[in-house]
């Protein structure tokens, strides 16, 4: 089905997703973002209809082992009464099954996204990309492997909510030099210790204790803004659990609540940062460190990089700004 994107305020959209981070998850952003935009969006959290998820007997883990998939009786009578020009699957492994989306496709379009690739393609996502009218992928190198498999595939943009990630007046007791948020995966041990033993540092997230970083446990929501708005240096590591370098979400997330980001040289990063001028990059520990020590020394230089970044993301990095493009290349084709 062609999807008309000509009347943005008239297109209703069924968003299905669930938010594993709270009120700053990615997915509840860009349903934000879609709705800011101009459509008119029915949200259905799968966190508050786990009966609508079948995962054949596994654990439910969001889509990181297997395809989730989304029971028919359950979404029949929420969606013909909407009666949506367009269903987004955000992320979690979701998708219909393939005779259910085959039926919907012939009056709605369907809108596949995955953000934790490639991680969860062999597990997850290979076994249904094909299912939608364009699935959008986090990681560019996945984009032909799903092409491969029978389908209309593409990048997603990366971008930010910037109604929620703003930034917010610093909080004494937060206050520090060094600021790490995430989970203590391997290629992160060895310079968030450095980090420790040299710098101020906060460290929240998992796993850490078990390498002898103190953490400070999960944060989520205003606590991350006001935690991003007390540290003079947020440090963002660009690689997954699995071992593979991505552009990173909160690069944009915390470019717009104000922060001075730091992380790793990248070169997917550099169509939406300049380093050096919106952002800072670093190709190893000891550069990391030479660089923390460097903008702490030469606050106006940080000052100044924090404002470039964060202009850089409200002028071309928000999902509000991002969607109509997505949904014009929805739009592209009959499919």
């Amino acid at each position: 089905m062609r999807l008309d994107v000509t009347l943005p305020t008239c297109l209703r959209v069924f968003h299905i997703g669930g938010y594993w981070r709270g009120a700053n998850d990615m997915v509840r952003q860009m349903m934000l973002g879609l709705r800011a935009a101009g459509a008119e969006v029915l949200e259905y959290s799968t966190d508050e209809h786990r009966e609508a998820l079948d995962t054949e007997g596994r654990l439910y883990d969001r889509g990181t082992t297997g395809p989730v998939w989304l029971r028919w009786e359950h979404l029949r009578e929420p969606l013909e009464r909407f009666a949506p020009h367009l269903v987004v699957c955000n992320a979690g492994g979701l998708s219909f099954r393939p005779d259910v989306a085959r039926k919907l496709r012939q009056r709605t379009c369907l809108l596949g996204i995955a953000l934790s690739d490639p991680d969860v393609f062999e597990p997850a996502t290979r076994h249904f990309a094909a299912n939608f009218d364009l699935f959008l992928t986090n990681a560019p190198g996945c984009v032909p492997r799903y092409q491969t498999l029978g389908a209309q595939a593409g990048v997603l943009p990366i971008a930010t909510n910037e109604a929620f990630f703003h930034p917010v007046p610093a909080d004494p007791e937060l206050a520090c030099e060094v600021l790490v948020l995430g989970r203590a995966h391997p290629d992160r041990v060895e310079p968030v210790n450095a980090l420790v033993e040299s710098f101020d540092t906060r460290v929240y997230g998992e796993g850490w204790e078990e390498h002898g970083v103190a953490s400070r446990g999960l944060i989520y929501g205003d606590d991350v803004l006001a935690a991003l708005s007390s540290a003079r240096i947020t440090v963002i590591f660009f690689r997954t659990g699995g071992g593979h370098a991505l552009v990173k979400v909160g690069l944009f997330d915390f470019a717009a609540a104000g922060a001075l980001v730091l992380t790793n040289r990248f070169a997917e990063v550099e169509p939406y940062f300049t380093y050096g001028r919106e952002i800072v990059g670093f190709d190893s520990t000891a550069e990391l460190l030479a660089q923390v020590r460097h903008y702490l020394d030469h606050p106006a230089e940080a000052e100044a990089v924090r404002r470039a970044g964060r202009a850089r993301v409200l002028a071309e990095h928000t999902w509000p700004a991002v969607w109509p493009r997505i949904l014009a290349k929805l739009g592209e084709d009959r499919v």
